[in-house]
């Protein structure tokens, strides 16, 4: 999904699940944002071969958040985190700032383990679940929904839940949601139709 901000053309997706290879994604972007699930499970050598292609597509920025699919990040994470090549920022309860733009992640994989507090300011808030109320089919995080709506970022980029996947919700009060996730319509194109 495609975000113009401060000067900036970005693409956020999610939930390519091993698919990322169909994944159209245009060439003239600045900011590349994956929101979680590029593999199907605990797989190292698709993550690797996910980094790879990741790599290989033009942005000056690259920001990964690991999903529930991306299992490694669970179940060893100091191994998960030597697998993320140079080139790609790691996000995982952390922030940054690059040319005036402001992102910060949680692991909500998809859920959090209590509540959480928010910094103001945030301009992209990545995680992999979705907050309770907001294009998550009643699947999302409440303890997310309520820091969100303390803090109100300006945008909310998460996935998991496919069948919302590639909507948009802009809230009155500030917060715009967009679910990215393309699993959906990855499985449903053929490898020919997707970028390389």
């Amino acid at each position: 999904m495609l975000i113009n901000s401060k000067g900036h053309k970005i693409f956020a997706f999610a939930d390519p699940q091993g698919l990322y290879r169909r994944l159209q994604v245009p060439g003239d972007v600045d900011i590349l944002i994956c929101a979680g699930d590029a593999c199907e499970g605990f797989a190292p050598g698709e993550l690797r071969d996910f980094f790879a292609w990741y790599i290989s597509i033009p942005a000056k920025l690259r920001i990964f958040v690991a999903g529930n699919h991306d299992m490694v990040f669970d179940q060893q994470p100091e191994y998960a985190r030597s697998l993320v090549p140079d080139g790609v920022m790691l996000l995982e309860n952390d922030g940054l700032e690059f040319d005036g733009i402001s992102f910060h992640s949680v692991a909500a994989r998809p859920y959090l383990d209590g509540a959480i507090t928010l910094p103001d300011g945030i301009d992209f808030l990545i995680t992999h679940g979705p907050a309770y109320g907001h294009l998550d089919r009643g699947e999302g995080d409440r303890n997310l929904y309520l820091a969100i709506a303390k803090a109100r970022p300006k945008y909310h980029i998460f996935g998991h839940v496919h069948e919302e996947g590639l909507k948009r919700e802009a809230m009155l009060w500030g917060t715009t949601y967009l679910n990215v996730a393309y699993f959906n319509s990855l499985r449903y194109c053929s490898p020919s139709e997707g970028s390389s």
